[in-house]
């Protein structure tokens, strides 16, 4: 099942009025454009009639089965996208846009309206329930590495005490989930939390917001109810006792993690003696969307009773399977064959954010590409755009920055908004000048670096900062300071990297004089230029022609967006960014040819991008609009090194959207942090050379 993908999905959008479902479907093959179709005919789903077969499988499996291919239209759509797939591997993603009630339908016994056998066991089928929405926090992809798991098990020593439903908690044994969960995680590092009131949810969360070592997989074994449609889970008070958790309480401690896993996989806890691994009725499966709302990419539930050995088959497989590629829905489909004798095989169930399945993206960069950077390096036909994220690990990022601004000012943002700096600056400025807006981001800076020394340990860069620095009202000397005991004992440091690059050209769209200080730091010091565009009249024109040409000895550093030390010149807002592009057709002139040359004939790289950062795509299509993308595509070579962080582009699609400016095979994407990045460039593409 490796190799290409074709995508098949189901989407059903509640009709409150109609009690019914608005369809649409949608075919994208391996090597073809989408087929959408939009049948006029709405879906019923008759949840009484499914209700009354649920101790029936069979019957239950041919209800439904009728229920949606009893559309003819949906059915020829689905026989014709399989027939089209021929041999390659599906997702098949079924969208239920309507009231949770629909979710506790067992989607996963649908068959196949031809061969009658389930589609969830189809060898060439990866069936997920997608979700999405808007008001949902994007999903941030991973790059390959040790996996970490967190493995809760609640184990409250009065469970016993409690009988949600008529059905009694028989108490949990610890020792026995937590080897059963060690079991299904060989290979992964796990840790492990449970017993003696530690399965807290503030345990929980406190580990989860460790940003340094952050978890992969949450794997949590809990005794759950439903009450009044709302999940509860029965963690652990501190005093061993139990905490009936609502699950909006849960969903809202993981919707203010910055960093979250990208899996959650829930297990009932087994009742003794019963043989099964869960006797809830499912009551763990409607925590599935919630997590997904709260910006987990995908979690996996019992949606019913499940033997113990279903349980524990589906879950090695399944995990031995994840850790080998991250596609969640290829290992979901792999575990579920494992078990497809079994009666109870179709329990697990999917929830998924991720339209690829996949949770980690594993950089896979040819020789070739190497090779091309390399030449194109020696022969001075290289040009670095350096992006915000390269001061990162010195002013902490622009997202960051976004959110605390966006919690200040209780910002009516949508979530997924919060982190957009030059929306959320925009929306400062309403009401407010520009200067006022600039002052801001100061008085932050400054602000914040005073706050990182007053609670820094011995051990922290920001601690040997000289106080005088931070009495001050300028960041920039802070900034430059903390730069330079960031390269003294970070060899990788980003711009110490950079610094020793072999280049004549360096744009930027970084506010800071980083680079220069690096650059007159590096191993053979050089002698840097500094220039900026003036994109408005705060900036000073330079006459080109007044200008040596750079060398490699004396680079040029070509500021895009202005820099602190002239905080009139920042583009800050989404007003700025829109004055910038106009600028920059008018004032192309004002553009010193050297640069002019270093954009268009030289083999780019977008290093410590986000793709959804306003900085890159004004960039971008400032770029675009030197030449068109045609004179951009005759480049030998465009790579774009995009930051594990970016959240809403998955890779498959980010790769996509970037063939489509620079044409196939001459855009590479390098989806990993800055350092890693360029520790590989110079190691495999000559970086070092002179």
């Amino acid at each position: 099942m490796a190799g290409e993908y074709a995508d098949l999905e189901f989407g059903l959008v509640y009709d409150s009025e109609q009690d019914a479902f608005d369809v649409s479907l949608r075919y994208t093959g391996v090597d073809t454009v989408d087929w959408p179709e939009h049948p006029p005919d709405l879906l019923r789903i008759d949840l009484p009639a499914l209700a009354d077969l649920v101790d029936d499988d069979d019957a239950y499996a041919e209800a439904l089965t009728r229920m949606v291919f009893g559309n003819s239209e949906i059915a020829r759509f689905y026989e014709k996208a399989m027939a089209a797939a021929h041999t390659a591997a599906v997702h098949v993603r079924l969208h239920v846009d309507g009231p949770s009630r629909f979710h506790s339908v067992r989607w996963e016994l649908l068959r196949d309206p031809v061969s009658n056998h389930p589609i969830a066991t189809n060898s060439t089928v990866l069936f997920s329930r997608y979700l999405s929405s808007a008001d949902w926090r994007p999903i941030p992809v991973r790059k390959a590495s040790e996996q970490v798991a967190l493995v809760v098990v609640a184990a409250p020593n009065d469970v016993g005490e409690y009988a949600p439903g008529g059905r009694d908690l028989a108490p949990v044994n610890l020792t026995a989930e937590l080897d059963r969960a060690r079991d299904a995680l060989k290979g992964y590092r796990a840790e492990f939390i449970g017993g003696n009131g530690t399965a807290t949810l503030a345990a929980i969360t406190a580990r989860l917001r460790d940003r340094d070592d952050p978890i992969d997989v949450l794997y949590l074994v809990a005794h759950g109810a439903l009450t009044e449609d709302v999940p509860l889970l029965f963690l652990e008070a501190a005093d061993g006792k139990a905490d009936p958790v609502d699950a909006r309480r849960l969903v809202e401690s993981f919707q203010h993690l910055e960093t979250k896993p990208m899996l959650a996989v829930l297990m009932s806890c087994r009742s003794a003696g019963t043989g099964t691994a869960s006797d809830d009725g499912g009551a763990l499966a409607g925590l599935g969307p919630r997590l997904a709302g709260a910006g987990i990419a995908a979690v996996i539930a019992m949606q019913g009773d499940v033997t113990m050995t279903t349980a524990q088959t589906f879950a090695e497989k399944f995990f031995a399977e994840f850790a080998d590629d991250g596609v969640v829905d290829r290992a979901v489909a792999i575990a579920r064959a494992a078990v497809r004798d079994r009666p109870d095989w179709w329990v697990p169930v999917l929830f998924s954010r991720l339209r690829s399945g996949r949770t980690y993206y594993r950089t896979e960069v040819g020789r070739e590409t190497w090779s091309s950077l390399a030449l194109m390096m020696r022969t001075g036909r290289f040009t670095p755009v350096l992006g915000p994220g390269f001061a990162d690990g010195i002013v902490g990022s622009r997202v960051e920055i976004a959110r605390r601004w966006a919690r200040r000012w209780q910002m009516p943002i949508a979530p997924s908004g919060k982190g957009n700096f030059a929306q959320v600056a925009q929306y400062l400025r309403v009401g407010r000048s520009p200067g006022e807006v600039r002052a801001f981001l100061l008085d932050y800076l400054m602000s914040d670096l005073r706050e990182k020394r007053r609670r820094a340990g011995g051990h922290e860069l920001i601690a040997e900062v000289p106080r005088h620095l931070l009495e001050g009202s300028d960041p920039e000397p802070v900034i430059l300071e903390l730069g330079r005991l960031l390269r003294e004992r970070d060899p990788d440091e980003p711009y110490r990297a950079a610094a020793s690059l072999p280049v004549k050209v360096y744009v930027t769209t970084g506010w800071t004089d980083l680079l220069q200080q690096a650059l007159r730091a590096n191993e053979q010091p050089k002698d840097p230029v500094t220039l900026c565009f003036p994109w408005n009249d705060t900036v000073e024109q330079v006459d080109p022609h007044t200008l040596e040409p750079p060398t490699v000895a004396k680079p040029w550093v070509y500021h895009l967006f202005g820099r602190l030390d002239n905080p009139d010149s920042v583009v800050l807002t989404e007003d700025d960014h829109f004055e910038w592009l106009t600028a920059w057709i008018e004032q192309r002139p004002s553009i010193p040819p050297a640069v002019s040359a270093s954009l268009m004939k030289n083999s780019l790289m977008f290093l410590g991008y986000r793709l959804d950062d306003w900085d890159f795509r004004v960039v971008f299509q400032g770029i675009k609009s030197f030449g068109g993308s045609s004179r951009l595509r005759a480049n030998t070579h465009v790579g774009v090194q995009v930051r594990p962080e970016s959240q809403t582009i998955e890779p498959e699609a980010a790769q996509r959207y970037l063939e489509s400016y620079f044409g196939e095979d001459r855009v590479s994407l390098f989806w990993s942090a800055t350092k890693d990045f360029l520790r590989e460039l110079r190691a495999n593409a000559g970086g070092d050379a002179p």
